[in-house]
């Protein structure tokens, strides 16, 4: 099942649509982040061990040293400057000298020390004792090279200065990082998006209920931003956090690779023992929680016992086992309390160990800091050093967590493309039969034959519904369960198809007609349809680009949305934007209804709004629908009871049969089931006449 998942992910998001020139980029300011924060280690060493030693330094020097003293400083010591005093140093005593070797004898000119005296040269105790690493070349050459280095003062500004720079740079390498890589996820996660807009294209259609464009807007909203927001986390941290890694490790190992090692062992140690608290913590929590829910659920459930407790006088008992029980559960949620924290789980146990490995580190780091140099102990550690290898340490830390944290990152993507991939992947129930043939307009009889539709889910809407209708005249579908009178109007366009049966225009079945050809002639106008974004006269024409100004306009007046169009800003050139505020919902419907007559279809279908319409708009309906419905077949899935009294027929759908047809006055006294459909949608307290 992982491994299913797993693919969904890949082909939502497929490795081509991913390593791009972008992410390239984003590698290469990955690595100079990288390098930058390496820089800024070394600058605060500096910066560290100017404060500390502040440009002194005292050695006992050999001619030879001496030599490189001044090669690697720059400092002639024949001319001393401001600041380096030369001298001999004290000759060994004959103490010291090996036995039968006079003082003459023993002291060569090899063995003369001089004592070298540095004050105020800003970074010169570290251009001496970096003298044998591999960076120290480039340290001395800074120091040699530029003058500010060589004062304490100067050295403050020029370190504090080149700190701020590289921090600078720093921030810009990071941000580069984060807008590629949001760059990336809004380019991986687009072409998911135009497949949904497509998808609900192809299966929008067939939704009766709303669940589609509702599931469809939580894809495209909440679950593709989830997805976008998750391939930035996880471009990110890919790129950056393991050079960023790398880097440090580097660091600590060039600073002290003994110390770097000896550090290992223990925080490898902790970090697996914390784990495993961890995950014994969140054991425990899940166990508590499941405590408290059912001793929650127990409580609750007294509550009905009420009857019965009063019947047989057990009130004090009642109360004494109830008091015991909530005392039982408040001491489970204030143990809960401690573990529900997952910065404090679990309590004591990791505050000591993290104590007692915190400790050891830092008596590590000091040991090294403290001890002296010689022949079987390592060289020192500067307080300069240590603190930078603390600083470096405080930032692996995160960045090691940071990184452990792709796997949950990487579960959430692919529940997230699972959800994609299986709305995408849904097929839809209507396609073009091949070798469909042209299907010419309604013009006697729609004929439905033992018609069968049940939805995905198997609720049943129709079954077995046969009727016929005569062709130009006007009828209503209603029925007490609304989907099944909106299922018999979605079947005419084919936006749903049936599982059983056919529907036949004027005796030809429209399951083997061209869409193009039905959808021209059958044209279905809902209550919520929205306008195209552009202009007026754009929504008139729909599209079509052999509509004329004048066959809009006409369309217009012919629904009366003229009146209205012609007070906008710029008449039939206002563009309707921002969710169309300037219109109310009787314009918007009368635009509809223009826009359907303008294409002058043999059968028109007409899903009246439910939202309350003013009377005004009520009355310019009623004139409009006498005009539309001449000359054309007109289907109203009515939400006012004057239109559905304004039609010939009516057609009573009920448990997917037909339960009545015939015109409302007939109705209205034989058929119970139109009596309770007209009680429920149009009693006095409905104000709707």
């Amino acid at each position: 099942m992982d491994a299913a998942f797993a693919s969904s992910l890949e082909r939502i998001l497929s490795r081509r649509s991913l390593l791009r020139g972008h992410l390239l980029a984003c590698f290469f300011w990955s690595l100079a982040a990288a390098l930058l924060q390496g820089l800024l280690l070394l600058d605060l060493c500096l910066l560290l061990g100017l404060l500390v030693d502040r440009g002194q330094l005292n050695l006992d020097l050999t001619p030879a040293d001496l030599i490189r003293f001044t090669q690697q400083s720059g400092i002639s010591l024949a001319e001393p400057a401001a600041g380096i005093a030369a001298s001999p140093a004290t000759l060994p005593q004959p103490a010291t000298l090996p036995q039968g070797v006079t003082e003459a004898q023993g002291v060569t000119e090899a063995q003369v020390l001089v004592h070298v005296a540095c004050k105020e040269r800003g970074i010169l105790p570290f251009v001496w004792r970096w003298r044998d690493v591999w960076w120290g070349g480039a340290v001395a050459f800074l120091f040699r090279s530029s003058s500010w280095l060589q004062w304490n003062l100067l050295a403050l500004v020029w370190l504090l200065s080149a700190g701020a720079v590289l921090w600078v740079l720093r921030a810009i390498c990071l941000r580069q990082i984060r807008a590629l890589g949001d760059f990336i996820a809004m380019d991986a996660v687009a072409s998911t998006r135009r497949q949904l807009h497509r998808q609900v294209l192809r299966i929008g259609v067939e939704d009766l209920d709303g669940a589609t464009h509702k599931l469809a807007s939580e894809l495209f909203v909440n679950v593709t931003e989830q997805l976008r927001q998750g391939v930035f986390v996880l471009i990110t941290t890919l790129v950056r956090y393991p050079l960023e890694i790398l880097g440090l490790l580097f660091v600590l190992l060039n600073l002290d690779w003994r110390l770097a090692l000896q550090w290992l062992a223990p925080l490898a140690l902790g970090a697996i023992v914390l784990n495993q608290l961890r995950i014994s913590a969140q054991q425990k929590s899940s166990q508590i929680a499941d405590q408290i829910e059912r001793e929650q659920q127990s409580l609750v459930a007294s509550f009905r016992n009420s009857r019965m407790i009063r019947g047989l006088g057990l009130e004090q008992n009642e109360h004494d086992r109830f008091q015991k029980q909530l005392e039982r559960y408040h001491r489970q949620l204030a143990h809960s309390e401690k573990w529900s924290d997952p910065a404090g789980y679990p309590g004591w146990g990791v505050f000591l160990i993290g104590t007692v490995v915190l400790t050891f580190l830092l008596f590590l780091i000091s040991s090294h800091i403290l001890v002296d140099g010689g022949a079987a102990i390592p060289a020192r550690m500067t307080i300069a050093e240590g603190i930078t290898f603390l600083v470096a340490i405080g930032l692996i830390l995160p960045a090691i967590r940071t990184w452990r944290s792709l796997a949950e990152i990487r579960r959430q993507l692919i529940l997230a493309a699972d959800q994609l991939e299986r709305f995408l992947r849904q097929i839809p129930s209507v396609t073009q039969a091949v070798g469909a043939k042209f299907l010419h307009p309604l013009a006697k009889i729609l004929h439905f034959d033992n018609v069968k539709f049940q939805t995905p889910s198997g609720r049943i809407l129709l079954d077995g519904t046969n009727f016929q209708l005569a062709a130009d005249k006007c009828y209503a579908f209603v029925s007490v369960n609304p989907l099944e009178a909106r299922a018999a109007a979605f079947l005419l366009p084919r936006f749903i198809e049936p599982q059983a049966g056919r529907i036949l225009i004027d005796g030809e079945d429209i399951a083997w007609g061209t869409l193009e050809s039905l959808r021209a002639e059958t044209v279905f106008v809902g209550a919520d349809d929205p306008l195209i974004e552009g202009s007026v006269y754009q929504n008139l024409c729909g599209g079509r680009t052999d509509l004329t100004q004048q066959q809009a306009t006409d369309a217009a007046k012919l629904t009366h949305a003229h009146q209205f169009i012609v007070k906008l800003f710029n008449g039939y050139e206002t563009l309707l934007t921002d969710e169309f505020a300037a219109l109310d919902a009787g314009q918007r419907f009368r635009l509809s209804l223009a826009r359907a007559v303008v294409r002058n279809p043999a059968l028109l279908i007409i899903e009246e709004p439910s939202v309350g319409l003013d009377e005004d708009t009520k009355g310019l309906l009623v004139d409009a629908y006498d005009r539309i419905c001449r000359g054309r077949t007109v289907i109203f899935l009515p939400s006012r009871l004057s239109t559905v009294r304004r039609t010939d027929q009516v057609v009573v759908l009920h448990e997917g049969k037909v339960a009545a047809l015939g015109p409302h006055a007939q109705l209205v006294t034989q058929s119970p089931v139109y009596r309770h459909w007209e009680y429920v949608n149009f009693h006095e307290y409905r104000h709707e006449v």
